[in-house]
């Protein structure tokens, strides 16, 4: 009876949880497509899944931190960039395993470089600039 009590409570926080997010912005769609089809992010995320599962947890995800658009965007603050992290999803922690950088001005890619405090300038797809300044 608890399990199924615990199965319809999440089912119920999971519909609430869907209706209430907010669509991003095109130009943070944009900036998600840059991040996610990097070649350093597509190199992070090989096989990670497998591996977030055999460790206990459920996933992994590209989360949107800070954004110049936060009301319109899922983001938490303002920001001039679009700041991402890469996260695995566990029951009781989401650790980041790498931060990216989009900076619309300067229209480049970064990673953040925690430990020594920089950004580094990574590669990513220029096509999709055409993309993200169309509008």
């Amino acid at each position: 009876m608890k399990n199924i009590l615990f199965l319809l409570l999440t089912l119920v926080f999971y519909g609430y949880q869907s209706k209430a997010q907010v669509k991003e912005s095109y130009k943070a769609q944009i900036a998600y497509k840059i991040v996610e089809t990097s070649p350093r992010c597509k190199q992070l995320t090989k096989g990670l899944y497998e591996r977030v599962v055999k460790n206990g947890g459920t996933s992994y995800g590209i989360m949107l931190e800070s954004s110049p658009n936060p009301k319109t965007d899922p983001s938490q603050e303002y920001s001039k960039t679009y700041n991402f992290n890469l996260h695995e999803s566990y029951a009781d922690r989401m650790p980041v395993v790498a931060r990216f950088v989009f900076d619309p001005k300067k229209q480049q890619l970064y990673e953040d470089d925690v430990v020594n405090a920089t950004l580094v300038a990574i590669p990513f797809d220029k096509k999709l600039l055409l993309l993200f300044n169309k509008k």
